[in-house]
């Protein structure tokens, strides 16, 4: 009666195992990729087209040319963000191609600015968290540039007046924001190179007047950075109701102090009768002038 060897057994049972373990190995990649495409079915469409990889492993795949890097991001950027502003759609990507950009390249000055005003100027109502955004850019840049007037004057504006208006009034945070913001522009007043306009504005930024002046200011250092023609629209429209409002407050202004002036000369008389008579005299005031000397040459 044959019997097999213990050679001819071996080889059969070592082919057993390695053709259970493929099978098993099968088996796990079969179920890992079900797994995956389902989780891929719940990612948004654009994932694949606006993905970025960190920015580790961009800056190594850079071959150190991270400046050149840090350019085409913010090409790429830009040309999302007017995409998506035309479509009105919003620019969730767009912090993550800033915020990426700056880590290769965070000499960018512009980035810092421009990319402040594309997030909170992108065609969607402003809501505090996307004014928050636009500050975490800004304080970016102002570590890297601290003598830098317009990151302070920015974030300050962004905590005094965009925030609360945004969040509202009942909003807790609204006094830290204030606080923090009247201190930053108080910075701002203060550089060395600050165009003249800042310290007068800061000065009476917690009027009206002041606020709207500050607002106005604010939007013009918007405008000059935008690079979107559509987002310079935005900013311009809110411009224009600004400073028509501004023009009206003067007016009213200067017609307050046209009564008054009018009035403190001849109360009750013509406007055109007080204008040519001129301010009015009294008799104190007479008594009080001081008297002509007499002349050398008058008569007895």
């Amino acid at each position: 009666m044959a019997t097999s060897s213990p050679n001819t057994s071996r080889p059969i049972g070592v082919t057993l195992a390695v053709l259970a373990g493929f099978g098993l190995l099968a088996t796990a990649v079969s179920v890992c990729l079900a797994r995956a495409e389902r989780l891929r079915a719940s990612w948004p469409p654009e994932a694949d087209t606006f993905y970025l990889p960190p920015s580790s492993a961009l800056r190594a795949a850079s071959l150190r040319h991270t400046e050149l890097l840090a350019d085409l991001i913010h090409a790429r950027a830009n040309v999302y963000f007017g995409t998506q502003l035309h479509a009105r759609l919003p620019t969730k990507w767009l912090a993550k191609y800033l915020n990426t950009a700056i880590d290769l390249d965070p000499r960018f000055q512009r980035l810092y600015l421009a990319g402040a005003a594309m997030l909170v100027y992108n065609g969607q109502k402003i809501t505090p968290e996307m004014v928050l955004a636009s500050n975490e850019v800004l304080e970016r840049g102002r570590k890297v540039f601290p003598f830098e007037w317009e990151f302070p004057f920015q974030i300050g504006f962004n905590y005094l007046f965009e925030l609360p208006q945004d969040a509202g009034e009942d909003d807790p945070r609204v006094p830290g924001w204030r606080q923090k913001g009247v201190e930053l522009l108080r910075q701002a007043a203060l550089f060395e190179d600050v165009p003249y306009y800042v310290p007068n504005v800061v000065a009476r930024m917690l009027t009206r007047a002041g606020a709207d002046d500050l607002a106005i200011r604010h939007l013009e250092q918007a405008y000059a950075v935008a690079t979107n023609p559509e987002a310079r629209a935005q900013i311009k429209g809110r411009l224009t109701i600004l400073r028509g409002r501004r023009a009206s407050e003067q007016l009213e202004e200067n017609l307050r102090a046209f009564e008054k002036r009018v009035g403190d000369r001849v109360p009750g008389s013509p406007e055109a009768f007080a204008l040519v008579v001129g301010p009015r005299t009294t008799a104190n005031a007479v008594l009080a002038a001081p008297r002509a000397a007499p002349s050398i040459h008058a008569t007895p």
